[in-house]
């Protein structure tokens, strides 16, 4: 029992980095296909309006909820796959491939396919060119693991992260599900309502072009990591994290959704965990 034990535990990272991968692939299918297994139906022109799957209106919200929760869980996968391959200790040059390959599909396909129907759904009237602008999500993010990887294999171990890891790119998109599907909900605010459709195209604009450029630069990037080693930038990075958790949930709470929290949270973390990083070298 206990050799069959040792045997499996070295297949749960590789496990939970499948989920992760099918995450994304269920994410890019539910945007075309809500609920799963029913036809697909739609139109992208703008008058009327109609869209695609977990996107339509007709699902209140419901769909692009649903989404994110498959997408965020994907996520919270991803950062279980290496705590259980150093628990199983079959961390190695297999796991990393296969988690390269997992970000880069949930990461980085998958923004950019569901930033492109948000375009055309959302906002059917703006130029063609703009409606494919998150394409960029999945060259920045195969750009960032593969350099990454070309990091790792040379010995090139800093603290902090080199640009934006892909999974917060991620996170961003996730957030943009959520305020969206908040507003289809409960409402939005401004006049008409159209308050949550502008949040949402300046966070898929910023989520196209501010985050991807973030993901491909060198701008250093706090990482969670090593705690107990510094005392000192340990109470740094709490305090910081600590603001973010404060800023996001007021954001939260006067903007009328949570995901325009996590949103918020983001791009603190982007601007201000660069400097936190910087003091601890």
């Amino acid at each position: 029992m206990y050799i069959r034990t040792m045997s499996a535990k070295k297949y749960v990272a590789n496990a939970l980095t499948m989920g992760n991968l099918l995450s994304g692939v269920l994410v890019i299918v539910g945007v075309f296909i809500w609920p799963y297994g029913a036809s697909v139906n739609g139109h992208m022109n703008a008058e009327p309006m109609y869209e695609y799957g977990a996107l339509s209106q007709e699902w209140r919200g419901w769909g692009m909820l649903s989404l994110a929760g498959i997408w965020l869980l994907g996520q919270v996968f991803d950062l279980l796959d290496g705590i259980a391959a150093r628990w199983a200790g079959s961390d190695g040059p297999l796991g990393m491939q296969l988690d390269s390959i997992a970000d880069a599909v949930s990461s980085g396909v998958t923004p950019a396919v569901v930033g492109v129907m948000f375009m055309h759904s959302w906002a059917p009237a703006i130029p063609a060119p703009l409606k494919f602008l998150p394409l960029t999500m999945a060259m920045a993010a195969a750009y960032r693991l593969a350099r990454f990887n070309v990091e790792a294999a040379a010995g090139k171990n800093t603290s902090g992260f080199s640009g934006m890891p892909a999974p917060a790119g991620a996170l961003w998109w996730i957030g943009i599900l959520l305020v969206g599907a908040q507003y289809e909900m409960y409402g939005s605010w401004g006049l008409y309502g159209l308050g949550g459709m502008v949040t949402v195209l300046i966070a898929t604009l910023i989520g196209s072009t501010l985050i991807p450029w973030w993901m491909v630069s060198r701008r250093p990037m706090l990482d969670l990591k090593g705690w107990g080693k510094n005392p000192a930038f340990d109470r740094r990075r709490v305090l910081f994290l600590g603001g973010i958790t404060t800023v996001g949930l007021v954001s939260a709470f006067f903007g009328r959704a949570l995901g325009l929290g996590m949103l918020v949270g983001l791009l603190l973390y982007a601007l201000g965990g660069a400097y936190i990083q910087k003091t601890n070298r």
